[in-house]
């Protein structure tokens, strides 16, 4: 490690008499290295400092030193000091800062399931400077310490513990230890798999619920967690020993043949070192294969499924035409013999003729015309009344004019009404997609 300094003098105007090297010039102010050209070049003997400081060249103009081997002890300031005439004392100061890569370690600790908070797994930042910051990651409620110690050299060592009530089902389950510390590009994160010893957990696995009569080879199997390990395993049924019919080979117990002698409850007990556990499965024999009755029943449910589905589908368009129906009866019926046309592709045409006209001859009787205006002196009213084809024969009737049968005058004749004005407006029309108009207005013949 090199700390240069160099003194400057373009001009040529300074004398430097000496030249001299000090750490911690404001606090303990330890010399390291003094050169004078007339007494010589001395290191002083600082039983911290040792042997290891030393002038690059020993000169009045580059005092650069030399540290060597650098320690981290030896973080601090240092100031270079030149001693010249006439300007007096000189210095310039310098602030080293070393740095120590930590090394990093981390650990499950091994504890027993219990009730109490412990700490079930220790991570370790050695040696390092600036000290680490130990955090912790994990999906287990959890709380956390951290302890830091001063090395003597400077450095420091992180201990940070993670902290947990220890549970059988917390066994194997993986945290995090993440070291955050200057040296480091990125934090640091180490798993860590817990490790919690506790009794044998026993749950029996394998029994489908489909034991029946003559079945070959049914089986069950003690499922058993435990740390330690389990190391012996003992099967019952119905709490004594097991048929002669029964064969069990470590934690597995197969029938070769099922019969009505193995209705019942078949418990597995497992120890280790830390007790016994168990666990149990009630066996139901059945007389005949549960899955042929489970076809048989599938079966009749997709029949009658389908038949609702049909059901549903034959309701939905029955529905669909009722609302059809209702939706043309609301915008307006008409009599067969209403008959209006209009034009097609968008062209509105001639305004259309709305007068009724009989279909047969015998239903026409007189053709009749209006002609002229005839005042009614009952009433005041104007009325146009209406005259037959032949209305230039003098032998023809004379016209006819517009009549309610339900009105007489004074001397018990028909007098003129006026003109009906119920007739179609164009606000009574409605049009139609394929071009034409139809009346809104019911129309009786």
């Amino acid at each position: 490690m090199a700390l240069r300094c160099q003194f400057v003098d373009p001009g040529k105007t300074v004398t430097v008499t000496q030249v001299a090297w000090v750490k911690d010039p404001a606090g303990t102010k330890i010399n390291l290295a003094v050169h004078n050209p007339d007494l010589g070049t001395t290191y002083p003997s600082v039983p911290e400092i040792g042997d290891r400081f030393r002038f690059r060249a020993p000169s009045l103009t580059d005092a650069t030193l030399i540290i060597d081997p650098l320690q981290m002890r030896d973080d601090g300031i240092y100031s270079c000091e030149f001693a010249t005439f006439p300007e007096g004392n000189q210095e310039g100061t310098t602030n080293l800062t070393i740095l120590a890569r930590p090394t990093n370690t981390g650990t499950a600790l091994l504890v027993r399931a219990g009730a109490a908070e412990v700490a079930v797994a220790s991570c370790q930042s050695s040696g390092g400077k600036p000290p680490s910051v130990i955090t912790w990651r994990g999906a287990v409620m959890h709380n956390t310490s951290s302890e830091t110690v001063l090395e003597s050299d400077g450095t420091s060592t992180v201990t940070g513990k993670f902290l947990a009530v220890p549970t059988g089902h917390m066994d194997g389950e993986e945290v995090e230890c993440i070291i955050t510390q200057q040296t480091l590009e990125m934090p640091l994160a180490i798993p860590i798999a817990l490790s919690i010893q506790y009794p044998p957990i026993v749950t029996i696995e394998g029994y489908d619920g489909d034991w029946f009569l003559n079945r070959e080879h049914a089986s069950i199997t003690c499922n058993v967690k435990a740390n330690p390990t389990a190391d012996t395993y003992n099967w019952k049924m119905n709490g004594g020993e097991m048929p002669s019919s029964i064969r069990v080979v470590g934690h597995q117990l197969t029938v070769d043949s099922v019969s009505y002698k193995v209705n019942g409850t078949f418990t597995c007990e497992a120890s280790n070192s830390l007790g016994t556990s168990s666990g149990s499965v009630d066996i139901v024999v059945r007389e005949h294969k549960l899955s042929e009755s489970s076809n048989a029943g599938a079966i009749a449910g997709g029949v009658i499924g389908g038949i609702l589905a049909l059901l549903l589908v034959v309701c939905l368009v029955g529905f669909i035409l009722h609302r059809r129906r209702a939706a043309g009866q609301a915008s307006g019926s008409y009599s067969p013999k209403t008959r209006v046309f209009g034009a097609r592709n968008g062209d509105p045409g001639p305004r259309p003729d709305f007068t009724y006209r009989p279909d047969s001859d015998s239903e026409r009787g007189p053709s009749l015309a209006p002609t002229t205006t005839v005042t009614n002196t009952y009433n005041n009213t104007v009325a146009t009344p209406l005259r037959g084809a032949e209305e230039d024969s003098p032998d023809s009737p004379p016209p006819l004019p517009w009549r309610d049968e339900g009105m007489m005058d004074e001397e018990g004749g028909m007098f003129l009404a006026e003109k009906p004005t119920d007739m179609p407006t164009e606000d009574d029309m409605e049009s139609q997609r394929d071009g034409s108009i139809i009346s809104k207005k019911p129309v009786y013949v």
